[in-house]
């Protein structure tokens, strides 16, 4: 039961984060006035349907297919003309719609995705507060105190990269990997900068010793004394530090990995299978050590960072995904007209291909990882 109730969770979230997606190309192609022929939720065989208002299609009339489908793996917005011969005169079909019509359109599961995240992120961020690279104090006799750093030092730049959140703090920290950093810092409105080389805990992380600052709105937990009470506005900014830290990552540390340079334990690709793993051993830990409320906390966090990685990957520039139907949109509007529908066929059907071999091997590498 301890296993099953976590995976449920899992099936939850990532139906919850395809549903928005789906929606958003929902909602654009409604916008545009293209007909949607079915909106789906799951993949596979029909579970339960039902059908929306009739509207006039191509001097027919027609209706919206709304289904439920068994594997809640994925799911997908029909839309009339999107991988079929176009009929010129057709007004509900997408092809015939306006390349800024169809941007919106192919985009706004994306939009979709990153809306979802902010949210999330926006009363997460309200309700608990976050943590800032801010010295609240110094361990005694370690680097940071050796180097001069005091209560009140807020932390700016870690080898000219700039660091705002705690989190980011730590990230570049593990990039160092031991070595000699450069660290500046505000103090009473003045700029320093000191160099110090953090020390290796028994837990395998990297310290320089310093307690981190926290921002409080007050809504869950009291604001203690001498914590900064964040404001709306400060939420609404820090939101949208999130939102681009969480985006940066996985680029930042596949550009390390390319230049074989240090990254995080742990920091790997993972498929479906992978992230319930995840989430399971996140759920249980948390469960066990901090109650209900902090897990429900935790699943929250858990599914902004899940959309803001499918909006994310969508919008790349990958055959089959919207982002590369982005860029035939923008080919499209250089040309002044569009690529051949079989050579774009063709290409998505390549990267179909490619993507479901790809994970397969994700899925086979995450069941591996899982194993005892």
């Amino acid at each position: 039961m301890s296993t099953i109730i976590p995976i449920l969770i899992f099936l939850l979230i990532l139906g919850i984060v395809v549903f928005v997606h789906e929606l958003g190309h929902y909602l654009g192609a409604k916008r545009a006035g293209v007909f949607v022929e079915e909106f789906a939720l799951g993949m596979g065989p029909l579970l339960f349907s039902f059908r929306g208002k009739w509207e006039s299609v191509g001097g027919d009339q027609a209706q919206t297919l709304y289904s439920l489908r068994m594997f809640p793996i994925g799911g997908f917005c029909k839309m009339r003309g999107q991988d079929e011969d176009n009929d010129p005169t057709d007004d509900r079909s997408l092809n015939n719609k306006t390349i800024p019509q169809r941007m919106l359109v192919m985009a706004g599961g994306s939009l979709m995705n990153f809306v979802l995240a902010f949210i999330l992120f926006f009363a997460l961020t309200i309700l608990t507060g976050y943590r800032v690279a801010e010295v609240r104090g110094v361990v005694d006799d370690l680097p940071a105190q050796h180097a001069g750093l005091q209560t009140g030092d807020r932390i700016t730049h870690i080898n000219g990269r700039r660091v705002t959140l705690y989190e980011n703090f730590m990230l570049q920290l593990e990039f160092m990997d031991g070595t000699e950093m450069d660290i500046r810092f505000r103090r009473d409105g003045q700029r320093h900068h000191v160099a110090l080389t953090p020390v290796g805990e028994s837990d395998g992380d990297w310290r320089i010793g310093i307690y981190h600052g926290t921002r409080f709105f007050g809504l869950l937990e009291a604001v203690p004394d001498g914590a900064q009470r964040v404001t709306v506005w400060g939420a609404t900014t820090t939101t949208a530090e999130m939102m681009l830290f969480n985006i940066r990552l996985p680029f930042t540390i596949l550009a390390r990995r390319l230049n074989n340079q240090n990254i995080p334990d742990g920091a790997s690709v993972m498929g479906p299978i992978g992230m319930a793993g995840e989430l399971t051993g996140l759920y249980q830990h948390v469960m066990t050590e901090h109650g209900i409320l902090d897990t429900v906390l935790t699943m929250i966090f858990f599914t902004a960072l899940l959309s803001t990685a499918l909006g994310m990957f969508n919008l790349l520039p990958i055959p089959a995904m919207d982002g590369a139907r982005l860029v035939f949109l923008f080919i499209e509007g250089i040309r002044r007209k569009p690529v051949s529908p079989e050579r774009e066929g063709m290409v998505h059907l390549i990267g179909f291909v490619l993507i479901i071999g790809l994970a397969i091997v994700i899925a086979w590498r995450d069941i591996v990882r899982l194993l005892p």
